[in-house]
């Protein structure tokens, strides 16, 4: 895969453009829906590969999804601040 650059601002614009056409897309679920078909009609117009090279290609790119996804999420766990209390207590 090549090297992209995401951020809060792209994500953000996509799914502006998104609820532009569709008020729905407000929702992540009907979004992240309209981008899954927007792969699947990008790959039907990829003349240079047949069927079973898409098929493949897009196993890939779920696999690609899953990993970003879950690599977000475990850096999310390590930003939430913890209960727990630390330092030295005089009285």
């Amino acid at each position: 895969m090549s090297n992209i650059q995401l951020s809060e601002e792209l994500l953000l614009d996509i799914q502006k453009t998104l609820i532009q056409h569709d008020e729905q897309a407000q929702d992540m679920g009907v979004a992240v829906q309209y981008l899954s078909a927007i792969i699947g009609l990008m790959l039907a117009n990829f003349k240079s590969y047949d069927t079973e090279q898409k098929k493949a290609l897009l196993s890939r790119l779920a696999e690609f999804s899953e990993h970003v996804m879950l690599d977000n999420e475990s850096q999310e766990q390590k930003q939430q601040p913890t209960d727990e209390a630390f330092g030295i207590w005089k009285p």
